[in-house]
């Protein structure tokens, strides 16, 4: 049977495509987008009396963005260590290391980091900061985590991807199903 020229079966097919690209849309127009924060701002990565701790109470961190490290790599490094290490100042048992001066590091997990700069005396000097990373998708703040995962490139897709791509299956689905 033919409505106006178009049989059902179009009609319908026409309306969950029509719905599916307004909710892939949705979904993509509200992701968040990742951001470089560079450590310690204009100041860079120093032990000139910046306060690490401060700098890193007033900001953000979501999974996605980067922190970008900036610094003379003949005076500094970065490491990235457990809580009980950052207390100790220790790098015994470090995550990971940096020490090209310009350092750039995935927050790829939400939870907490901590960071600390290895040259004797820097990091009791207040070379140091940790951050609490949260979920991209929504700012709770996450669950207390011993330990960061060290930082990783590629990977799996994230939940929003993850997302669009399971509605798209299940449109797709829906629009066979219709035909």
């Amino acid at each position: 049977m033919a409505i106006s020229g178009i049989s059902m079966g179009t009609r319908s097919l026409t309306l969950v495509l029509l719905a599916l690209v307004t909710f892939t849309y949705l979904l993509s127009s509200s992701s968040v987008e990742a951001r470089d924060i560079i450590v310690g701002d204009d100041s860079g990565w120093t032990l000139n009396g910046f306060n690490y701790t401060a700098w890193a109470q007033g900001q953000k961190f979501a999974v996605g963005d980067n922190l970008v490290f900036k610094y003379d790599s003949a005076l500094h490094d970065v490491y990235m260590v457990g809580g009980i290490a950052f207390k100790n100042c220790s790098t015994e048992k470090n995550l990971a290391s940096f020490n090209t001066g310009n350092d750039i590091v995935p927050l790829s997990m939400a939870g907490n980091m901590w960071f600390l700069c290895s040259v004797s005396g820097h990091c009791e000097n207040g070379m140091k900061f940790k951050i609490t990373v949260v979920a991209a998708e929504t700012s709770a703040t996450p669950t207390e985590s011993p330990t960061a995962t060290p930082p990783t490139t590629g990977g799996a897709p994230s939940l929003s991807s993850a997302a669009s791509t399971f509605i798209l299956l299940i449109f797709a689905g829906l629009a066979i199903s219709l035909l």
